[in-house]
């Protein structure tokens, strides 16, 4: 078992990624990246440990990981499954 301590540094919270929180409107056609929350990993971390980890701390499902490396450190997008909000997840977090 991972500890999700040592996978997730912090939630990487900026104007961009609290937009890509929102969940769009299903008539307007934009799903390309809602219901996500990004944080900050340790390099060596895996996609898979990191949705460990995540679905761990959060006790939600999640759908898809999209990660990147900047001068910042290494950034994991998370997108969950449906059924499962972004904001109560980053509540939870207690970021906001």
């Amino acid at each position: 078992m991972v500890d999700p301590y040592a996978i997730i540094k912090m939630p990487w919270i900026t104007e961009k990624t609290l937009e890509a929180r929102r969940v769009a409107d299903q008539e307007g056609g934009f799903r390309e990246n809602n219901n996500r929350i990004e944080f900050i990993v340790r390099r060596e971390a895996t996609k898979a440990d990191i949705k460990a980890a995540v679905e761990e701390l959060l006790d939600v499902q999640v759908a898809k990981v999209n990660t990147k490396i900047t001068v910042t450190g290494k950034h994991a997008s998370v997108r969950l499954a449906d059924g499962y909000d972004a904001e109560e997840a980053a509540l939870k977090l207690g970021a906001f």
